[in-house]
C-alpha cells in the first residue's frame, strides 16, 4: 500500500493560520519579503534591487507595522511562517473634482513558494478584506506589475478587475 499523498489530500492536511502583525513580527515580515523583492528583482533588475540585507531591513518593517493606518497580517502552516500581507486604509477628501472615499490599498502579498497554490494567498487576502470590512471600508484596491502573470491571475481568481493603466515612456531602468 503507497504512503503517498495526492496534492490536494496533503493541502487539506495542512493547517493555515492567519493573525494579526504584531511588533515583534518585524524580523519576520522583513525576511518573508525576500521572496517577492527577488521576483521583482529577477523581472526588472534596473528597478529592483536583489533580496538582501538592504532590501525591507527589520527597521521599515517596523515602522510599517508601527502605523496605525497599516494592516499586517502573517500566515502560518502547520506552524510555520508561510506568507504575509501589508495594506493601508486610505482616506481621500473631497476636492472639487472627485468624492471623498475610503480604501484599502494592498500594498505587498507574499508567500514562500513551498505554500503557494495552497490556499494560503487567500486566506491572508480574506483576512486584509474583513479587516477593511470591520472598519466600513468595501473597497479593496492593489497594483500588479503587468510581468507578474501569476499574481494577475491569482486575484482575477479572488475576482478583482482592472480599473486603471499606468503607461510609462522611456526606460524603467
Amino acid at each position: 500500500m503507497s504512503s503517498k499523498r495526492t496534492s490536494s489530500e496533503a493541502q487539506a492536511a495542512m493547517t493555515t493560520t492567519v493573525r494579526q502583525a504584531t511588533l515583534i513580527d518585524a524580523e519576520l515580515i522583513s525576511a518573508l519579503n525576500a521572496d517577492v523583492q527577488a521576483v521583482h528583482a529577477s523581472a526588472l533588475p534596473g528597478r529592483f534591487k536583489p533580496p538582501g540585507p538592504d532590501s525591507f531591513p527589520t527597521a521599515e518593517a517596523a515602522a510599517l507595522l508601527a502605523n496605525s493606518d497599516n494592516i499586517v497580517f502573517l500566515a502560518d502552516v502547520d506552524r510555520a511562517a508561510a506568507g504575509y500581507a501589508y495594506a493601508e486604509v486610505v482616506r481621500r477628501a473631497e476636492t472639487s473634482l472627485t468624492y471623498a472615499y475610503e480604501a484599502v490599498y494592498l500594498h505587498h502579498i507574499s508567500v514562500r513558494p513551498e505554500y503557494r497554490r495552497r490556499g494560503v494567498g487567500s486566506a491572508l487576502l480574506s483576512a486584509v478584506r474583513d479587516s477593511g470590512y470591520g472598519l466600513g471600508i468595501k473597497l479593496l484596491t492593489l497594483d500588479v506589475w503587468s510581468f507578474n502573470e501569476d499574481a494577475r491571475a491569482f486575484f482575477q481568481r479572488q475576482g478583482f478587475n482592472p480599473y486603471f493603466d499606468r503607461l510609462y515612456l522611456g526606460s524603467l531602468v
